[in-house]
């Protein structure tokens, strides 16, 4: 429930909330950044900045609900001092107070809504100022983070000026593979596929002696078919069943003149 239907909520809930995620913005960096490589060193400074800019805004917002609750308080306390003092001077129960404390007290118990609402609003805007100063912690922890990264670069380029080099050592936490847990394969089929793009032709014939038997069966003589007797007969009476071709009358070249009375 808010202090003010116009003001965010800033219930415990809210602040724990913030808490929670607030310390969860942690950058661990190494002792020896060298011999893990340049890709998790840069890994470091792209995981600061992004907690950075969430921090960031985390800040912008918490400042923004804590100047609504500051401008609410200076209202709503305004008014209870206008209201006390309307009491003081025009109502009698409050006028017939023996002193200044109860005259305060009877005040107070007639504008009691006002009252609570002016707690609350109060006691939101402490809860948003306590969340603030953890946040102006947290992000100079983090900008504190940034140079310590930044002094690590200039170490590292330190250290290759004196010949070390960058390592590829995995990252902690993470298991390189393992050559002995490989499985099995066909050391067959790998030998083939290696002679194949190699280029390795020694399982291949010898070319010469393919061609060499390839000639020799060339000459030599091909084999002779037995020799078959052949009925003359039969052969008459095959040719007499085919067909006989049309006779063409011939003319020589003086009769086809002579037809033509030239």
């Amino acid at each position: 429930m808010t202090a003010h239907p116009e003001l965010p909520e800033v219930s415990v809930e809210v602040v724990d909330s913030i808490f929670s995620m607030l310390s969860e913005m942690a950058v661990h960096l190494d002792d020896d950044p060298l011999q893990f490589g340049p890709k998790r060193l840069n890994g470091k400074i792209a995981e600061a900045r992004g907690m950075l800019t969430e921090c960031e805004s985390i800040f912008l917002k918490v400042s923004q609900w804590l100047q609504k609750y500051r401008r609410t308080h200076r209202t709503l306390n305004t008014e209870m001092d206008l209201a006390k003092k309307d009491l003081y001077a025009n109502d009698p129960e409050v006028r017939a107070g023996r002193n200044v404390a109860d005259r305060d007290a009877l005040a107070t118990m007639k504008l009691r809504d006002q009252a609570q609402q002016l707690a609350l609003v109060a006691q939101s805007q402490a809860d948003l100022e306590a969340v603030l100063t953890v946040i102006k912690a947290k992000r100079a922890d983090l900008k504190d983070v940034q140079a310590r990264i930044r002094d690590q670069i200039k170490l590292c380029h330190d250290e290759i000026g004196l010949g070390a080099r960058w390592g590829s050592r995995p990252d902690p936490g993470t298991q390189a593979p393992d050559l002995d847990a490989s499985p099995n394969v066909d050391k067959q089929t790998l030998k083939d596929l290696h002679e194949m793009f190699t280029g390795d032709r020694s399982l291949e014939p010898d070319l010469a002696v393919v061609v060499g038997s390839s000639v020799e069966a060339v000459h030599e003589e091909p084999p002779t078919l037995p020799e078959t007797e052949v009925d003359d007969s039969a052969a008459d009476d095959l040719l007499n069943a085919l067909p006989q071709p049309k006779e063409v009358v011939s003319q020589s070249i003086d009769d086809l003149l002579g037809d033509l009375d030239l």
